[in-house]
This record gives C-alpha cells, sequence and structure tokens, in this order.
C-alpha cells in the first residue's frame, strides 16, 4: 500500500513514515505543496495532508488532487482550524486528524479508510490489465480475457486486503459460500498461477509458509 505524507515538519513527516513503514506501507514524503502535486500518482491508495504547507497550501492541493483522483485524503490539521476543516471537508477530505496526535490512532484511522475505499473498488488497473468486478470482465493491453469468476473473486479479495499476507484459508472462507464445495488449499495455488498467468500480475507475491498477498510497486 502506498501512502503520500504530506508535512513541513521534518520530524513529523519522518515520524510518521517510520512509523507507517514498520507496519509493510510504502511511504513517499512530500515537504510542500509542490512536490506534493508532483510526487502524486494515482499508484497511491492514501493521502496524508497537512494543510499548513508552503508553496501550496494543503486546500488547494485537495482540490488539485480531487480533479483526478477519489483516493482517501486525511487532513493533518491544528485544534483551532475549524475553519480549514469546514473548507477541506467541503473539498471532499475523508477525515482530519490533530495536532498532536498519537501514531497508533493516526494508523487505525489509515487502516479504516483504506478498507473503506478498497472495499468499495469494483474496478482494478495495474499495468496494462483492466478488471471489472460488476461485469466480471478482464482485459490485458486492451484485449478480453477469458477468466474463471472465482479467479476474479480471488483477486478481489487480495485488492481488499491489498498489502496483507492471507492465507489460502482465509481465501477460501472470504471467497467460497457455504453453498459452494470447498476445495483443498492448494486449489489456491492453482487459481493464482492462472491469475498471474492470464493478466501478467506480478503483484500477487507468495508468502512463503503463509500463503499470498496483493502488493503493488
Amino acid at each position: 500500500m502506498k501512502i503520500l505524507v504530506v508535512e513541513d515538519d521534518q520530524m513529523i513527516r519522518e515520524g510518521i513514515s517510520e512509523y507507517l513503514q514498520e507496519f509493510g506501507y510504502s511511504v513517499i514524503e512530500a515537504g510542500d505543496g509542490k512536490e506534493a502535486l508532483e510526487k502524486f500518482n494515482n499508484d497511491m491508495d492514501l493521502v496524508i495532508l497537512d494543510i499548513q504547507i508552503p508553496y501550496i497550501n494543503g486546500l488547494d492541493v485537495l482540490k488539485e488532487i480531487r480533479k483526478k483522483s477519489e483516493l482517501p485524503i486525511l487532513i493533518l490539521t491544528a485544534f483551532s482550524d475549524e475553519e480549514y476543516k469546514i473548507d477541506a471537508f467541503t473539498n471532499l477530505a475523508d477525515g482530519y486528524i490533530e495536532k498532536p496526535f498519537s501514531l497508533p490512532v493516526l494508523k487505525v484511522q489509515i487502516d479504516s479508510l483504506i478498507k473503506k475505499y478498497s472495499g468499495t473498488k469494483e474496478k482494478f488497473e495495474y499495468n496494462n490489465t483492466e478488471v471489472n468486478f460488476t461485469s466480471y470482465t478482464a482485459k490485458l493491453n486492451g484485449k478480453d480475457i477469458d477468466m474463471n469468476a472465482k479467479e476474479l473473486e480471488i483477486l478481489k479479495y487480495l485488492l481488499e486486503n491489498e498489502g496483507q499476507a492471507l492465507t489460502r484459508s482465509q481465501i477460501i472462507d472470504n471467497v467460497w459460500k457455504e453453498t459452494d464445495e470447498i476445495p483443498f488449499d492448494r486449489v489456491i495455488d492453482v487459481y493464482i498461477k492462472e491469475l498471474r498467468k492470464k493478466l501478467e500480475l506480478d503483484c500477487i507475491v507468495t508468502i512463503r509458509n503463509v500463503g499470498y498477498k496483493l502488493e503493488r510497486r
């Protein structure tokens, strides 16, 4: 999972980054609004955005990002910044956390927003691969690929838990319905192999002695 941390206070920025990296997040840092917009891209999963930053303030950065992305944005704000909070939500921020803040509380908010956002994703794009989970269709290099429904359901479950290692049993428990014939654990390996082959998904990583995770690089 990629997170952009935009904060002009180096100590706070590095503290957030180091803490999140301990939990497997990939963190990109920006010290001002101009740098934030230069580094932002649609592969990111969440933005942590301070309001009072140099060159381009956080609210203007928020407005620019919203022109091209709906990914979750968490605002960092001082306790007295009520007007800024109103402006932030008016411009579609997804939440805010007041300074000073607890890093564990920040992580809970991040995890909650990412889970909420990922859970509503009906499309997946990676390199030359496009998947629509509503229509159960997939394309590679613009060409339709014949996919098994369970393959796409497994991919969606991996996407909803992006960055987390999932056991074969977890995948089975969450993808197979009670009315389905429950497969052996190793059947998951076959589905993963087909996903990688058909859609060229090197982002599905094998975790030895555990299972698999989806990790976009």
